[in-house]
């Protein structure tokens, strides 16, 4: 029993350090800081009670697009394309749920939006 003791801190520093790994590799952050001129710039639109709410978010990530290009960001074209495949075999795997493109339509928008899938050009 005292050998077994022993060895559990030997264990417990071992799993705080293999997690600590994991948190870094997986967890870090993606992607710039937000840009509060392009945020706000998207957000003063105001939509139009002709417009949907698909069309609005088309309008809203367009203006967003333009300013991030303007700040010299390109945008992550990959990584959309993986999350909108995500979220569409997720949505399809529902069998209660319907047709999932409104759906996708407004997450592709919103995420297009996201400082997450934006890097410094030439990076």
């Amino acid at each position: 029993m005292a050998h077994t003791r022993s060895f559990l801190p030997v264990l417990a520093i071992f799993v705080a350090s293999a997690a600590i790994v994991l948190v870094q590799g997986c967890g870090g952050t993606k992607g710039v800081a937000e840009v509060p001129e392009c945020r706000s710039a998207a957000d003063s639109l105001r939509k139009s009670e002709f417009e949907t709410a698909i069309h609005y978010l088309t309008r809203q990530a367009d203006t967003y697009s333009d300013c991030m290009i303007a700040h010299r960001y390109v945008f992550d074209q990959a990584q959309l394309d993986e999350q909108i495949n995500h979220i569409a075999r997720v949505q399809n795997a529902n069998v209660y749920g319907g047709d999932p493109f409104n759906l996708i339509a407004q997450r592709r928008q919103e995420l297009r939006m996201s400082p997450a899938l934006w890097r410094p050009a030439g990076s």
